[in-house]
C-alpha cells in the first residue's frame, strides 16, 4: 500500500512538472510573440514617421497600416485580454478606411531631399528599411505583385534621387573649395547613371542637365586653371633665368 501510494505521488509530481514546464513553454512562446509582434509594429510606426519627408502612396500607406495590424491581431491571438491592442486593432482599421477613401497622393516632386551627408545618408537608411518591407509583405503574399513591382520601382528612383542630390551638392562643395577634379568625378558619376536610366523624370530629367551645364563650366574652369597654372610657371623659368644670366657687379 505505501509503495502503491509512493508511486502515485511520484506519478503525480512528474505530471505535475510536467504540467508546469508545458505552461512555461507555452508562456515563453507567448512573451516571444508579443516582443516580436512589437518589434514589427515599433519599426513600422518609425517608417510611417517619415511621411513629412518621404512622399508615400496611397498602395504604401496600405502597406504599411495592414502589416501592424497583423502585428496587433497576433498579438491579440495570443493574449486577447489586453485592452490597449483592441483599441489600437479599431484605430488601424478606421485609419485604413480613411485611406482607402480620402488619401490624395502628393507628388513625387514633395521629396525633401537632404541638406548634408548626414541627412542623405538616413534618408537613405529608411528608403532601403521601406523596400526591404515591401519586398517582405510581398513574399508572404499579402501585397500583390503589379502593386510591388510598381512601389518597388518607385522607391527605388527616389533613392537614386536622394544619392543624386547628394552628389550634386558635394560637387558644389569640391567646386567651391578648388577641388576641380574631386567635382567632376562626382559629376561624371552621376551623369552615367542618369544616362543608362530609361525611365527618366522630369525631375530626373532637369537633374541631367544642370550636371551637365555644371561639367561644361567646370572644363572651363579647369582650362583656366591649367592655362594660369602653366603661365605662372613659365613667368617662374624666365625669372629664374634672368636672375642667372643678370651682369655681374663689379666691386
Amino acid at each position: 500500500m505505501i509503495l502503491l501510494l509512493a508511486g502515485v505521488l511520484l506519478f503525480l509530481i512528474i505530471g505535475y512538472n510536467i504540467i508546469q514546464q508545458y505552461k512555461q513553454k507555452v508562456e515563453a512562446e507567448k512573451r516571444a510573440t508579443i516582443v516580436k509582434q512589437k518589434a514589427i509594429i515599433t519599426e513600422t510606426d518609425e517608417m510611417l514617421l517619415q511621411a513629412s519627408r518621404i512622399p508615400f502612396s496611397k498602395e504604401l500607406l496600405i502597406i504599411l497600416h495592414n502589416r501592424i495590424l497583423d502585428a496587433l491581431t497576433s498579438i491579440q491571438q495570443v493574449d486577447p485580454g489586453l485592452k490597449q491592442v483592441n483599441q489600437r486593432i479599431k484605430d488601424i482599421n478606421g485609419q485604413l478606411t480613411q485611406i482607402a477613401q480620402n488619401y490624395t497622393q502628393p507628388s513625387d516632386a514633395s521629396l525633401r531631399m537632404p541638406d548634408n551627408d548626414k541627412q542623405a545618408v538616413m534618408m537613405l537608411q529608411v528608403v532601403k528599411k521601406i523596400r526591404a518591407i515591401v519586398r517582405s509583405e510581398h513574399s508572404k503574399g499579402k501585397v500583390q505583385t503589379p502593386i510591388f513591382v510598381a512601389e518597388n520601382r518607385r522607391l527605388e528612383l527616389m533613392q537614386l534621387k536622394i544619392n543624386i542630390e547628394n552628389a550634386l551638392t558635394r560637387a558644389n562643395g569640391a567646386k567651391l573649395n578648388r577641388q576641380f577634379g574631386t567635382s567632376k568625378q562626382l559629376l561624371d558619376k552621376a551623369i552615367e547613371t542618369l544616362n543608362s536610366l530609361p525611365d527618366r523624370d522630369e525631375y530626373l530629367q532637369s537633374k541631367l542637365e544642370q550636371m551637365m551645364q555644371m561639367k561644361q563650366d567646370l572644363l572651363k574652369q579647369l582650362k583656366q586653371a591649367s592655362d594660369s597654372d602653366l603661365k605662372e610657371r613659365q613667368d617662374k623659368e624666365v625669372d629664374e633665368l634672368d636672375v642667372l644670366f643678370q651682369p655681374k657687379k663689379k666691386w
